[in-house]
């Protein structure tokens, strides 16, 4: 069985206390990383909700992530699936990946369409501004974004999405900083 991540998945090491076999590059060919879930727990809350990331379909994209092998093993793999379910907060969807540009696998993904997807209406300074205000029992959301795009960086994933919203959140924070005389 395999599990694609995008985004934390990627990085936090949950993989290995399930048992993971191997751990590839894999592509997800019509889709792309946005800031596009609202948070109301972990980072953020329901008065002052922050910001995740989520996958949008995207015709000429390709959403580079980690894959991640697992051995059929029901008991494991229950416990698994009920973890990710409630730390992405949806089911996943069975999507083809590419992995290591060489092999395609049918892989687990979870991509949220819940209520708390963001109004794709709200401009870019709003939310910065979002990620600026929010706090949640995991910290505070600019930290997440923070260490989102600086963990693409380090593995030279230049995403779009992810650079924008970091750049607003950056440079509406220096300007607050500056208007608070904190300069």
């Amino acid at each position: 069985m395999w599990i694609f991540g995008y985004g934390s998945l990627m990085f936090d090491g949950w993989e290995s206390g399930f048992g993971s076999v191997r751990r590839e590059w894999a592509d997800l060919d019509g889709y792309r990383r946005v800031f596009g879930k609202k948070s109301v727990k972990n980072w953020g809350t329901r008065e002052r909700p922050g910001l995740t990331l989520t996958l949008q379909k995207f015709d000429t994209g390709t959403c580079r992530g980690v894959a991640f092998e697992f051995p059929d093993n029901s008991a494991v793999t229950r416990t698994m699936l009920d973890y990710l379910s409630t730390r992405e907060a949806c089911k996943p969807c069975i999507l083809p990946v590419l992995i290591s540009g060489q092999q395609t696998v049918q892989a687990r993904i979870y991509i949220y369409e819940g209520k708390h997807i963001l109004d794709p209406q709200i401009g870019l300074t709003q939310r910065a501004a979002m990620v600026l205000n929010a706090t949640g029992t995991s910290g505070a959301c600019l930290d997440y974004v923070r260490q989102t795009f600086e963990d693409l960086a380090s593995i030279s994933i230049q995403d779009p999405e992810v650079t924008v919203l970091w750049n607003a959140v950056r440079d509406l924070r220096s300007t607050t900083n500056q208007a608070a005389g904190h300069g």
